[in-house]
């Protein structure tokens, strides 16, 4: 069965991550709360895939991720987020094609914030933009 170019690219990204941080998990869009004894852990979540211009029978889209970071840690729990999303960000970015996958990576802005339920949870977001091209008739192949 063939996988999409997008979610190519979300496996690849997801390896990445969990080479780079390991062993460390890295949990792709949970639907339900971290629990605190599985923290630090790192979340991979889509939050769009867009396409932007088609060319012949081709089409380029934008795909954006969120990577957060977190963390509880009651001397630094920023100390220990920030870690994880800079041995993330070299990984990622060492590669901003993606193994010939994608046409580029970039990071997009971030967002730090302490999670109410907890004083010792430290969530630390992270957006790449990722653009690709695919066929416009097969969203499998590359173009």
């Amino acid at each position: 069965m063939p996988q999409s170019r997008r979610e190519q690219i979300i496996r690849n990204v997801i390896t990445r991550c969990q080479a780079a941080i390991s062993p460390t998990a890295v949990l792709r869009q949970p639907t339900i709360a971290i629990p605190r004894e599985q923290t630090p852990v790192l979340l991979v979540a889509v939050l769009s895939d867009a396409p932007l211009t088609r060319s012949n029978d081709r089409i380029e889209h934008e795909l954006v991720l969120r990577i957060l970071a977190h963390a509880r840690d009651p001397t630094d729990g920023y100390a220990v987020a920030d870690d994880l999303l800079c041995k993330v960000h070299l990984a990622l970015l060492a590669d901003t094609t993606l193994g010939g996958l994608a046409l580029s990576l970039a990071e997009m802005e971030a967002d730090y914030q302490t999670e109410d339920a907890d004083v010792e949870a430290i969530a630390i977001p992270a957006l790449y933009r990722i653009t690709y091209r695919t066929l416009v008739s097969d969203i499998s192949q590359g173009g």
